[in-house]
Formats: C-alpha cells, sequence, structure tokens
C-alpha cells in the first residue's frame, strides 16, 4: 500500500509522500496549495474530490474551479490538516490519488484546459498534470 520512495510503474507513479503529514493549506485566488512534511508542495489547479474509501459514488467536491478560473474550496479539505498519507499516486492519465490515514480520498482527474495538478516530491522531482490528460515529470536535484 503506497510507498515511502517514488518510483515509476507501467501505469502508474509512486510520488513518496507515504507517512508524510499534511502540514498546511493555502487557498490562493487561482490555486490551491497543500504543503506536506519534508517540504513537499502540491498545487491543485482544477476540480477535485474527496470521499471515503469505503464509500464509492460519494464524492464531495473540495476545490471547484470557477468559471473566471479562481478557485474555490471547502472545509472538508482543511480538516485533513495533521493527516499523514497512506498512499501517493499519480496516474499515467494524468489524474492524482491521496489516501490519508483518516480513510478519505483525495482525487484530482486531468482536466481538459488547464494542469490541474503539479507536485514536487521530497527528492524535489516535479510532476505536471497536463492540459488534456498525461503526465510531465522532471527529475530533482541541484539547479
Amino acid at each position: 500500500m503506497g510507498s515511502e520512495v517514488e518510483q515509476e510503474l507501467d501505469d502508474r507513479w509512486w510520488l513518496g509522500l507515504r507517512k508524510r503529514a499534511l502540514e498546511s493549506v493555502d487557498v490562493h485566488e487561482f490555486v490551491v496549495v497543500l504543503n506536506f512534511a519534508g517540504g513537499s508542495v502540491l498545487s491543485i489547479e482544477a476540480a477535485a474530490t474527496v470521499r471515503a474509501v469505503s464509500a464509492p459514488g460519494t464524492e464531495t467536491a473540495v476545490v471547484t474551479r470557477m468559471a473566471d478560473g479562481t478557485v474555490w474550496t471547502s472545509e472538508v479539505l482543511m480538516s485533513l490538516v495533521g493527516q499523514q498519507l497512506l498512499v501517493s499516486v499519480g496516474f499515467k492519465d494524468g489524474a492524482l490519488r491521496l489516501v490519508f490515514e483518516s480513510g478519505l480520498m483525495l482525487d484530482v482527474p486531468h482536466d481538459e484546459q488547464y494542469e490541474a495538478w503539479q507536485l514536487t516530491g521530497v527528492s524535489g522531482r516535479r510532476w505536471v498534470s497536463l492540459p488534456g490528460g498525461g503526465p510531465a515529470t522532471f527529475p530533482g536535484g541541484p539547479s
């Protein structure tokens, strides 16, 4: 279940955030930023939902992209602060899934027009969900 190391598989990336706690959620006009222990940062610029792992079909919108490009978020996302991740997966179709210790799962599908999400991992590697689907990834390391 999940991985503490970044690893590429056939259809997904283990993003290496297992056991990392969500430290804060910052809401800006066009992006929601999740900061994790160890310095990893996730930016969400498109729709995202949360549901209980045990309750498929009961999604709650936690990030909504408005017609003018601004984003809105809900208290449900804020309630995840302090929780550790059990699973962090970036799928090769551009979707993202994070599963928290509470059993809540955050899903960010790819977006047709926007980079739905971007993650800078523990190693500095960066993943970007491209408009229309699919990921781009850039190795970390010294600049």
